[in-house]
């Protein structure tokens, strides 16, 4: 098949959409199908480029249907228009990449799938922008969701469209099996308690919560440190000129004044890697998630995690699920003090990951909707 995803983001990127995508995109191209990928531009990466199979194709475009949208959107549509493609893959609502094309979905030759990764239902700025969506999503070949918790079956419920199908996360199980690097010893961690964050500096990752649970943990021993990039600033372009967006400047001013939290930023995936594996607990402060990688991630680890109840968190093995930073800090503490039930919790992810994630098997049932989809008539 001759397949193109669609992602606002990609690698070298590390957040969790660009992660899946990545995933499936160099699996499906390692079994000899032609995969294709576009994406946002980035400085100093090339328009064009393949990496491990994939042909990337990068794109000057910010914004969405919503909030509107500037750049090279018709040279992105013109691209897509001309591709000759068997299917055509849209990853998430309320991105350039999927919004720019919604006028096109069902007029084409091609098989036109979408992946919701979570909806924004509650937020008031995309309140028409769901008014309209289902006019749209009656015209995809296919509609499928990463999660059986997410808000996408009661939207299908409530405007009467068929309930998406659902294909879960995953995890290259052989990336979890690379001998450690003794990343406590290179961050001068020593041997006590220690706890990571692993997620980017987006508001919604809670990362003011990380810094309220280093506090309370204070006097404890414990070390936390948070892993993850910045992003470009997004208002008034900023993020051209090399501003920062999100939380990233408020969390390293909190940083500098901190002795219980430090900050890593633009650590090589390799290390990130070993430092799940060699943490104690892992912690999840996102605010909003629909199947959170990282946790996947600390599953095939055998690391345990605390996560607040977002998302999938409650499906997966391996964690316990809180509701409040009081409660996150109450059982982080209990966690540290019991190395028994961390071992046990530990065995338990890495069970679960072994059992339902590993990213063959996701890329099998994606390869199977593919092939549905084709032979579906648009």
């Amino acid at each position: 098949m001759r397949i193109l995803h669609t992602a606002a983001t990609y690698a070298p990127s590390l957040d969790g959409v660009a992660e899946v995508v990545r995933h499936i995109s160099e699996e499906l191209a390692h079994r000899g199908h032609e995969v294709h990928v576009a994406t946002r531009a980035a400085p100093g990466l090339p328009r064009e480029s393949a990496l491990n199979h994939v042909q990337i194709h990068r794109f000057k475009v910010r914004g969405n249907l919503a909030k509107g949208m500037e750049g090279e959107v018709r040279e992105y549509c013109e691209f897509v228009r001309s591709g000759r493609w068997d299917i055509v893959v849209n990853h998430c609502l309320q991105v350039w990449t999927t919004d720019a094309l919604l006028r096109q979905v069902g007029s084409t030759s091609w098989r036109t799938l979408l992946v919701t990764h979570g909806l924004s239902l509650s937020d008031p700025t995309f309140g028409n922008y769901y008014r309209q969506m289902p006019n749209f999503l009656r015209r995809y070949t296919n509609w499928m969701t990463i999660s059986a918790v997410n808000e996408e079956f009661a939207y299908a419920r409530q405007h009467g469209l068929p309930e998406p199908a659902i294909i879960q996360n995953g995890v290259d199980l052989q990336e979890w099996k690379q001998p450690i690097l003794d990343m406590r010893e290179k961050w001068n961690i020593g041997t006590g308690p220690w706890l990571i964050n692993v997620s980017n500096h987006s508001v919604q990752k809670g990362h003011s919560h990380s810094f309220q649970v280093a506090s309370q943990l204070r006097g404890s021993g414990a070390r936390f440190t948070l892993i993850g990039n910045s992003i470009p600033a997004d208002k008034w372009r900023l993020g051209l000129a090399g501003v920062m967006g999100g939380c990233y400047y408020e969390c390293l001013m909190k940083a500098l004044v901190s002795d219980t939290i430090d900050l890593r930023t633009k650590v090589p995936r390799q290390q990130v890697v070993s430092a799940i594996q060699e943490a104690d607990i892992l912690v999840s402060t996102s605010n909003w998630e629909a199947n959170s990688v990282v946790l996947l991630e600390s599953m095939s680890a055998g690391t345990p995690w605390v996560s607040f109840d977002v998302g999938s968190a409650r499906d997966n093995a391996g964690g316990l699920v809180v509701n409040t930073v009081g409660e996150m800090t109450e059982t982080v503490t209990e966690l540290l003090r019991d190395r028994d039930r961390r071992k046990s919790l530990g065995l338990e992810g890495r069970a679960r990951a072994r059992e339902r994630h590993d990213w063959a098997r996701i890329v099998d049932q994606y390869e199977e909707l593919y092939e549905c989809s084709t032979e579906q008539r648009v």
